[in-house]
């Protein structure tokens, strides 16, 4: 049972508990598919919560994600979309929380200017934007002075108005310094000095006062009135989730050019949507290979030839022999990690190597959805997933030999269904936003998830 049960109805709940059937089941296949239907899930919870004060909400959407996450390991899409929510939904209580802040900042609606905090060495009021000559502590005679005295201006300064500014006077005036010893000049440490971080956290938390304090508790208590603001948040995410294949396919234009041989690996439906957007306006060639044990790229070589694009279907033996002839190679990841690696389809990992081998361009293709803020070790090894051994090597009674009269050890027999491809040898990521190299995709996912 989840801690935050009173949050959702009881057919929320069963909804719920369907989902991680299905993903403990694999009944639901595709990264794309299964991020539609967490986001439906979380907009139908949003949407019948029952929440008092505002965090009650974000606890319970993170404590459905894990339950989903732990449900479908393999799965990260689950991660990605849950602290995308979770994002949108804190951003617009915030907005909404600055925006009642600022209409109900003082007593009489209007809100009280924040005052920053003075620097101590620079406390001195300044009487104009430029300093003149009584603002040197030297005299006219000087290097300074004279070259006032070209600017045009007089000599007003006397001992007692250097001796204000901690320098001894030179000149024979009754007012000068007799002192022996003359009086430092501030050091520069001094003139850069800021306050500490202490001091301004301190002073940063004076200016909230209890009164600011005591409304945002109130608005956080009422905020079950912004539910339609997050609910259009997470209907925005699942638009931009249903149009990932349009948005992906406009970006091909701008790198696939005519005459060019491609490569590609597996069927990856975005893959397939982004070569189909470029064949309308250039003429090129895809190669295809076969991707045994589970031979889905006959599947993707079918329907591009259906599409007019001309296709040739290759065993993946002949992938190093034909790999110079080509330009570049694309690949459908199923999910892409933090520092950039590939979670992609067996036999992408020998592929790309052979391609930085042979200095051709490794580029990945997918929705925003599938680039994940979790790493390798984080996401631990449960996530690579192992197929029947059916597909590699049917099971007879071949398969175990006697010999002596002695029964050896049955043959292990792996299908793992996915590669883990490193940044290193990856150029270029193409999303619904456009092309990213590997070096800028921490800046893409502070911005979609934010620093935490």
């Amino acid at each position: 049972a989840l801690l935050t049960e009173s949050v959702s109805k009881p057919n929320v709940h069963k909804r719920i508990d369907a989902l991680a059937v299905r993903l403990r089941r694999r009944q639901l296949i595709g990264s794309r598919e299964v991020a539609l239907e967490v986001v439906r899930l979380f907009r139908d919870v949003v949407a019948g919560a029952r929440f008092s004060p505002f965090d009650q909400l974000l606890a319970h959407l993170e404590e459905i994600g894990r339950v989903l996450q732990d449900a479908g390991p393999k799965e990260l899409v689950v991660t990605n979309m849950t602290r995308r929510i979770c994002m949108l939904i804190r951003e617009e209580y915030q907005t909404a929380l600055s925006n009642h802040l600022a209409e109900t900042g003082g007593p009489s609606g209007a809100q009280t200017p924040m005052q920053v905090p003075q620097t101590p060495s620079l406390n001195r009021e300044l009487s104009g934007t430029f300093m003149t000559e009584q603002d040197l502590p030297i005299k006219s005679s000087g290097a300074l002075g004279s070259i006032f005295d070209l600017l045009g201006h007089k000599s007003a300064v006397d001992g007692v108005g250097r001796a204000s500014y901690g320098f001894a006077s030179t000149d024979n005036s009754p007012t000068a310094s007799t002192s022996s010893t003359p009086i430092q000049s501030p050091s520069s440490s001094q003139i850069l000095q800021r306050p500490s971080p202490a001091t301004l956290n301190s002073n940063f938390a004076s200016y909230m006062s209890d009164g600011d304090q005591s409304r945002e508790e109130v608005f956080s208590r009422r905020s079950y009135h912004l539910k339609p603001v997050f609910i259009e948040a997470i209907q925005e995410l699942m638009d931009e989730v249903e149009t990932t294949y349009r948005s992906v396919g406009e970006q091909a234009l701008d790198h696939i050019h005519p005459g060019e041989f491609i490569l590609t690996l597996g069927h990856s439906k975005t893959v397939e949507a982004f070569l189909k957007n470029a064949a309308r306006k250039r003429k090129f060639t895809v190669i295809c290979a076969e991707t045994a044990p589970s031979f889905s790229g006959r599947d993707a070589a079918v329907a591009l030839s259906a599409a007019g694009i001309p296709t040739i279907l290759i065993p993946d033996s002949n992938i190093f022999a034909l790999l110079p002839r080509c330009s570049k190679v694309l690949l459908g990841p199923h999910v892409i990690l933090a520092d950039g690696a590939l979670l992609s389809i067996t036999g992408s990992l020998p592929l790309c190597l052979a391609a930085n081998r042979m200095r051709v361009p490794v580029v990945a293709v997918g929705g925003m959805f599938k680039f994940s803020p979790v790493y390798l070790g984080e996401a631990d090894w449960g996530m690579r997933d192992l197929g029947s051994p059916e597909e590699v090597l049917k099971s007879t009674e071949e398969c175990v030999a006697e010999r002596d009269g002695d029964e050896l050890d049955e043959t292990e027999v792996l299908n793992p269904y996915y590669d883990v491809v490193p940044a290193e040898i990856v150029d270029l990521y193409i999303s619904n936003l456009g092309g990213h190299p590997s070096s800028l995709l921490y800046r893409l996912l502070n911005d979609m998830y934010g620093s935490s």
